[in-house]
């Protein structure tokens, strides 16, 4: 399953509330992060991502979670989804922008290095 592990945690209030939801292109794909849902133990916050690519759209859903001091983020097992290398960008991109909200570097992924390119992502 395609994952990041981030170090600390986020808030997940201050998530819910500047997440950004902006479209990006990447090569032939289209990725967006269309919606945010606290879980309703709030102990996660699920994701709804939008797909495009070659007009084919596919509706990806992470899952954010806090553990042991980090912040996980993986595709959301329950909801099956192709996990096309932009699926895995888009949850990487997921991953930047929680980055970007107050977690810190990437402290382990199984996402190729190459999907990662060009992102940014403190990786310390």
């Amino acid at each position: 399953m395609p994952h990041l592990v981030l170090r600390d945690e986020v808030d997940f209030d201050f998530v819910l509330e500047r997440m950004p939801k902006d479209a990006v292109k990447w090569g032939a794909a289209v990725l967006k992060t269309a919606e945010l849902w606290r879980r309703a133990d709030g102990r996660a916050i699920l994701i709804e991502g939008v797909v495009v690519e070659h007009s084919r759209p596919l509706h990806p859903v992470a899952l954010i979670s806090l553990s042991h001091g980090d912040t996980s983020v993986r595709l959301w097992r329950l909801a099956a989804v192709e996990r096309t290398p932009a699926v895995q960008r888009w949850l990487a991109v997921v991953a930047r922008d929680l980055q970007q909200l107050g977690a810190g570097a990437v402290r382990s992924t199984n996402i190729a290095p190459a999907l990662l390119e060009e992102l940014r992502m403190d990786r310390g």
